[in-house]
C-alpha cells in the first residue's frame, strides 16, 4: 500500500526570493513543531567584521531590520561563532539586562528562549541562524533535535543562494578584470563605491525614502562593483587616454553602459540566473548609471523617477569615490569638496539629492569605509 505524506520542506528548494521561501518553511516546521514563533537570519560582512541583518520570518513588524553592527561589540554573538557549535537559552530573561540590542528587541517582542547557530562555509563565517520561541524551555529534549535539523537546512539555503550570486559576481569579475588590466580604476575602488551604495541605501530606507528589505539592499551591494563591465570592450586607447576625451571618442565610450547589459543578459541567458531574485537590480546598474535627473545621460535619456532607484544611487557612490581617489591624471579630493561637488551637481539635477543627502549624513562610516579600502600600490 503506498502513502503520500505532505514534504514540509519542499519550500526551500523553490526558486525565487529567500523571504518567500524562508515565510514557507517557517509555516511549514510549525505545522509539525508548533511554537517556534520567530526566525532571524544575519549576514557577515568578513572584511568590515560587521554582522548584517538579512531575513526574518515573519517579515512584518519585524524589529530587526535594516540594521548591522560590528561582531566584535555583540559580546555574546561573538562567542556563539564556533563552528560546529550552538548556542541554547531556554530562558532569556538572563540575556535581557545585556547591552546587545538583538537581544533586547526580542525580548520586547516576548520571545523568552533562543537558539543560535553559526552559518560556516568550510572555515569562513558567513552568518547566523536565529530561532525564537515564546516558550521558555522550548529547545529541550526532542524539539531540540527538530530544531538542529531545521537549522541546517536554513543554512543550506541561505549558503546555496549565497554560492550561486557569487557565481554570477565572479563570472562578471573576472571579465572584468581584463577591463582593470587597462583601466585605472582598482578593486579598492570598486569595493568602496560598493559599500557607499550599501550605506545610502540602508540611510534612505532609515529615512523612509524608500522601500527596500534587507534582502535588496544586499544584492545591490554584490551588484554594485559590476556597473562598468562593459568598459572591457572600450578600445585602450580611448580607456587609458590621459586628457579629455573628442567627441568621436567620447561617442565609444558612452557605449560601454548597453555593451555592459548585453554582457550581463548573456551571462544570465548562459548560466541560468533568469530566476536570481533582483537580477533585474544587476541590469539597471550596468545600463542605466550613467542616466541623469534632468534627462541629460546616457544612454536612454531617461529622468526623474524613470531612472531606477538602484543606478540612483550607484551613479553617486560612483562619482564620490572617483573625485576621491587619485589618478594618474588629478590629485585626489577631500571628502569636504567633493561633498561639495554632488551637492552642486544635486542642485542641477544631474544626480539625486536624497541619495547625496544619505551619504553624507553617514560621514563616519564613509571615512571607515575609505581607511579599510585604501589604494594599494
Amino acid at each position: 500500500m503506498e502513502i503520500y505524506q505532505e514534504d514540509f520542506f519542499v519550500g526551500i528548494h523553490q526558486r525565487g526570493r529567500l523571504q518567500e521561501r524562508l515565510s514557507s518553511a517557517h509555516e511549514m516546521f510549525n505545522r509539525s513543531c508548533p511554537g517556534l514563533d520567530r526566525i532571524g537570519i544575519a549576514l557577515c560582512d568578513e572584511v568590515l567584521h560587521q554582522v548584517k541583518t538579512f531575513l526574518a520570518s515573519p517579515a512584518r513588524n519585524n524589529p530587526l531590520t535594516n540594521y548591522q553592527t560590528p561582531l566584535c561589540d555583540a559580546d555574546s554573538l561573538a562567542s556563539t561563532a564556533v563552528s560546529g557549535q550552538v548556542r541554547v537559552v531556554n530562558d532569556l530573561e538572563l540575556l535581557s539586562a545585556g547591552k546587545g540590542e538583538h537581544t533586547k528587541k526580542i525580548w520586547d517582542l516576548g520571545m523568552r528562549s533562543s537558539y543560535t547557530q553559526p552559518i560556516y562555509e568550510d572555515s569562513q563565517l558567513r552568518g547566523f541562524i536565529f530561532l525564537n520561541s515564546r516558550q521558555k524551555g522550548y529547545f529541550k529534549d526532542g524539539m531540540t533535535k527538530q530544531v538542529a535539523l531545521f537549522a541546517h537546512f536554513l543554512a543550506q539555503m541561505v549558503l546555496n543562494h549565497q554560492v550561486t550570486l557569487r557565481t554570477l559576481v565572479a563570472s562578471l569579475r573576472i571579465t572584468g578584470k581584463m577591463m582593470h588590466y587597462k583601466d585605472p580604476e582598482t578593486s579598492d575602488h570598486l569595493e568602496r563605491m560598493a559599500h557607499f551604495s550599501q550605506l545610502i541605501a540602508q540611510e534612505m530606507v532609515a529615512q523612509g525614502m524608500i522601500d527596500l528589505d534587507d534582502e535588496e539592499i544586499d544584492h545591490l551591494f554584490r551588484f554594485a562593483p559590476l556597473h562598468d563591465i562593459g568598459k572591457v570592450a572600450i578600445p585602450d586607447v580611448i580607456l587609458q587616454k590621459p586628457g579629455r576625451l573628442n567627441t568621436k571618442e567620447w561617442g565609444v565610450m558612452k557605449t560601454h553602459s548597453e555593451i555592459g547589459r548585453a554582457i550581463v543578459d548573456q551571462l544570465i541567458d548562459e548560466f541560468g540566473f533568469s530566476s536570481l531574485p533582483d537580477i533585474e537590480v544587476l541590469r539597471h546598474i550596468t545600463e542605466l548609471h550613467h542616466e541623469k535627473i534632468d534627462g541629460s545621460g546616457y544612454p536612454h535619456g531617461l529622468r526623474g523617477q524613470e531612472v531606477p532607484i538602484a543606478a540612483r544611487i550607484i551613479s553617486v557612490s560612483d562619482v564620490f569615490d572617483a573625485l576621491t581617489s587619485a589618478r594618474p591624471y588629478k590629485d585626489a579630493w577631500s571628502n569636504p569638496q567633493a561633498f561639495s561637488e554632488l551637492e552642486k551637481m544635486a542642485q542641477k539635477n544631474l544626480l539625486d539629492k536624497d541619495s547625496v543627502a544619505a551619504l553624507r549624513s553617514n560621514i563616519d562610516e564613509v571615512e571607515k569605509i575609505q581607511k579599510v579600502f585604501c589604494e594599494r600600490t
